[in-house]
């Protein structure tokens, strides 16, 4: 068995008048028999609201799968499925430079039925638990209506029979997907590269496009699901993700918003967790450890950066040592009338606020301090002194989801990007950031595996009509800051922490970026 990426689509009509719409999504052909994807694609069907009102109950009735569309699959051809044998490809070959047997070229579309629809308590308990506010998919519309349809179908998954024709469902689709269960991986770690091989826009011409990036971050108890910073467009869900050419998961989401902003990490499913739901069995098999230097760069973030929470705002702080964190002004701006806290590796201490720069003015930043003694198992971030070049790689930290209720696993979200641009006096970052990043940090990796803190994430920008775009955001340089913290820190004089906000106009107009800033 080896899973492949497909597209998978439908024609719909609301009614006789109607024009036919095609409904596309992603898939995974398992066998030549089996294709499993993502509920999202039955969004625009009655059934879709038949899955909403069943509330996570198995969908039994015959009449359910007799209605549904007849499914499309489309793949590449297979090498020992084309229709030119050697002698024919070395002739095409000297008459055309254009190689017109190549896959891309030679698409094949199979026809079946959904057999299967079931729902993923794993996910759902996350969607509760988490994303009961998210938005999913076209932040157009009626978001009310959009986000709980959304949000039900999240967890959905279904089974298309490639082969059996008859309609009504198939009584016994376990078999597949035991036999899926035993070719996929476990749930990779944070750093961990990912691929995705997906079809956007549900256009053929991109079927199996592949991106790539690493696991930033997890949600959910076995984990539910993994966030990756791999890019992937609508029309992405339910395609395959791989750590080292092995299945290990389902995007389960590719647009989503926020507080009104988009996220643009993508959702994957890991299909251990799910499959092992649906087959009732007990997972043992624990996530797959990251690389050895992954593992240490990891670690050395994991120790030096706190979830900051003050009333409903939150956001993160870089451990300076001595029971200081520097995190952003806006993050504890009323802090006068709501409590501060830190939250690190299982450990919740209250904190004051030593100094906040004023509202609205460069730099955006605050020191807080807590009682050194709490955090003994915390290690003083390292500030770099060298100058941050335009296209140097980075990595970026925050604290964007997280569990009420689980905050003793709290560990922070990592993503990758580069310099965009650079002055003395800010960075910009093409690293996805959103609510939950302010105050965290910006990260050079050295040669040796060395942890550098670059700078301190403060906004990302958005449009006039307020939509956020998080791979475009901002941060405060540390050699505009750092020295005077220390300096603080030895001697206690406040004083010097004033001259942390500039006065300089073409500083403050630069960290305006109205209307274009959101603060995160």
């Amino acid at each position: 068995m080896k899973p492949v990426g497909v597209l998978v689509s439908y024609n719909h009509s609301e009614g006789e008048q109607a024009n036919i719409i095609t409904v596309a999504a992603s898939g995974i052909k398992i066998s030549s028999r089996w294709v499993l994807t993502h509920g999202s694609i039955l969004s625009p069907l009655k059934q879709a609201e038949l899955i909403s009102r069943a509330k996570g109950k198995p969908i039994l009735s015959d009449q359910f799968y007799e209605h549904l569309p007849e499914i499309y699959v489309t793949c590449e051809r297979e090498d020992s499925e084309t229709d030119y044998d050697g002698v024919a490809k070395l002739a095409r070959k000297r008459e055309d430079p254009l190689e017109l047997g190549h896959s891309s070229y030679q698409m094949r579309v199979l026809t079946g039925r959904i057999c299967h629809v079931w729902q993923c308590p794993v996910l759902d308990r996350c969607v509760e638990d988490i994303l009961y506010s998210w938005t999913i998919g076209h932040r157009d519309g009626d978001a009310d209506k959009q986000s709980q349809l959304g949000n039900t179908l999240l967890s959905v998954f279904l089974l298309i029979d490639l082969e059996d024709q008859v309609r009504g469902q198939n009584h016994k689709p376990l078999r597949p997907l035991s036999e899926l269960y035993d070719v996929v991986g476990p749930a990779p770690a944070r750093g961990k590269p990912l691929e995705i091989h997906s079809t956007p826009f549900g256009n053929e011409v991109f079927l199996n496009s592949v991106s790539t990036g690493a696991v930033c971050g997890a949600a959910g108890r076995r984990p539910a699901l993994l966030l990756t910073d791999a890019a992937t467009a609508l029309g992405s869900e339910g395609a395959p993700a791989f750590t080292s050419k092995q299945l290990i998961g389902i995007v389960v989401c590719s647009v989503s918003w926020w507080r009104g902003e988009w996220v643009g990490l993508t959702l994957v499913a890991p299909l251990r967790a799910v499959l092992a739901a649906k087959l009732r069995l007990n997972d043992a098999v624990k996530e797959a450890p990251p690389p050895a230097k992954h593992l240490k760069i990891l670690e050395s973030i994991d120790s030096s950066l706190v979830l900051v929470r003050c009333g409903a705002a939150w956001g993160a702080g870089v451990y300076l040592g001595g029971g200081y964190v520097v995190t952003c002004a806006h993050v504890v701006r009323n802090y006068s009338s709501a409590k501060v806290s830190l939250y690190a590796r299982g450990v919740k201490e209250m904190a004051i606020v030593r100094y906040k720069t004023a509202d609205d003015k460069a730099y955006d930043l605050a020191l807080l301090f807590s009682n050194p003694e709490n955090w003994t198992h915390l290690v003083p971030a390292h500030f770099s002194t060298e100058t941050i070049k335009k296209g140097e790689p980075v990595l970026a930290a925050g604290f964007p989801f997280f569990n009420e209720n689980n905050l003793e696993d709290l560990r922070p979200t990592v993503t990758s990007g580069h310099a965009n641009n650079v002055s003395p006096s800010m960075i910009q970052t093409s690293c996805c950031v959103q609510s939950g990043f302010s105050g965290g940090a910006i990260y050079r990796i050295t040669a040796s595996s060395r942890v550098e803190v670059l700078g301190i994430i403060v906004c990302n920008a958005k449009t006039e009509t307020g939509a956020c775009f998080p791979y475009i955001n901002m941060a405060v340089p540390a050699s505009t800051f750092v020295h005077l913290l220390h300096t603080y820190m030895h001697d206690k004089d406040a004083d010097k922490l004033k001259c942390i906000e500039s006065d300089k106009e073409i500083i403050q107009s630069q960290w305006r970026l109205m209307p274009y800033r959101s603060k995160i």
